[in-house]
């Protein structure tokens, strides 16, 4: 047989492997001719004759029917994760319904920080706690203020969130306006203060400052002059400080000895302004004082420095009392200091 006819033989061979019929052959001697036994099951006859293009073809329908029941079973993305499903007229009402509760909280801060400050504030001699509590007070009104004010389809519209953020903005827009309308320019609710540290020195009859380099300035409102059997006289030096115009300030110093039956003694009651251009101008001394004394008393070149003379004073202890006021909008503002001065 040429080679040609051998390849076609094995080709008409392999291609029909799978369809020749299974049969049993005689069994071994003892067998009896039983049929063999293959896992179990018998192995005799004729089988079903499988063809292995049949076989890949039904394989392959198989697969596309699944996988078209797999497209079929597919939910909508985000379904499991309780995602909903975006309605874009929906999302315009919300839209316009959060506008809508911006713009009614903004009016309602504004309202009520310009209502306290021109309609409550110029009653009053001061501050009280009554100007925060009732504005925050207020929050429990904003979702009744919300269904009452905001027509339907949007006042359905609002959550607990909506509650919540609504009252934020109320709150930090009447805390915005009540600082702009209580400080300068438009306003002035601050009174004037010391600046920064206070000292007393000893001036001769030649405006000699005598200085104590261990002891320059106060501390914790206390301080300690060391004569040393001098007869100079005390002068207290200090700067105040407003946010407006320190010269405008009325200064109060009074000392008082503590021994029985003394008497407070009034050091000064006047402008800042007049007291600087007479004889309480710290410009004449202001040179001999010690640097560290210069840089702790004016901490800022827009405080005025006083220096006030205290006359002699005996050895004893001391309480000065010192007061600060000025006109300001819409009340006066007021401040005192109390201190302890040590005579030795």
């Amino acid at each position: 047989m040429s080679e040609t006819s051998e390849g076609r033989g094995f080709e008409s061979r392999s291609r029909h492997l799978f369809s020749v019929p299974l049969r049993c052959t005689p069994c071994s001697a003892g067998a009896g001719g039983s049929e063999r036994m293959i896992g179990g099951a018998r192995w005799g006859g004729a089988t079903h004759m499988v063809d292995v293009n049949t076989a890949m073809a039904a394989a392959r329908a198989q697969s596309g029917k699944r996988k078209r029941g797999d497209k079929k079973g597919k939910k909508r993305p985000g379904s499991k994760l309780g995602v909903e499903p975006f309605d874009p007229a929906e999302h315009v009402q919300k839209e316009k319904a959060d506008t809508i509760s911006m713009w009614l909280m903004i009016t309602m801060g504004l309202a009520v920080g310009l209502g306290f400050r021109y309609l409550m504030m110029p009653g009053m001699d001061g501050p009280r706690d009554v100007l925060w509590f009732l504005p925050l007070a207020l929050v429990v009104i904003v979702p009744s203020l919300h269904k009452v004010l905001i027509p339907e389809p949007y006042k359905s519209l609002y959550t607990f969130g909506n509650w919540f953020r609504a009252s934020f903005l109320y709150i930090f827009t009447w805390l915005s306006i009540s600082f702009l309308v209580v400080n300068p320019p438009i306003g002035d609710i601050a009174a004037p203060e010391v600046a920064g540290k206070w000292t007393i020195v000893l001036v001769d009859e030649d405006g000699m400052v005598i200085l104590d380099e261990g002891n320059l300035t106060s501390k914790g409102g206390e301080f300690t002059l060391f004569r040393n059997d001098s007869i100079a006289s005390a002068t207290i030096v200090f700067a105040v400080r407003d946010n407006t115009d320190p010269d405008a300030v009325t200064l109060t110093l009074s000392h008082l000895k503590v021994a029985p039956g003394a008497e407070s003694v009034t050091v000064v009651d006047g402008l800042v302004s007049d007291l600087v251009s007479g004889n309480s101008s710290c410009a004449p001394i202001w040179d001999t004082l010690s640097p560290k004394q210069r840089d702790r008393i004016v901490l800022h070149e827009a405080d005025t420095c006083v220096a006030l003379d205290l006359g002699r004073l005996s050895i004893g202890d001391y309480n000065l009392s010192l007061t600060l006021s000025e006109q300001g909008d819409p009340w006066i503002n007021s401040a005192s200091e109390s201190w302890r001065l040590t005579v030795l």
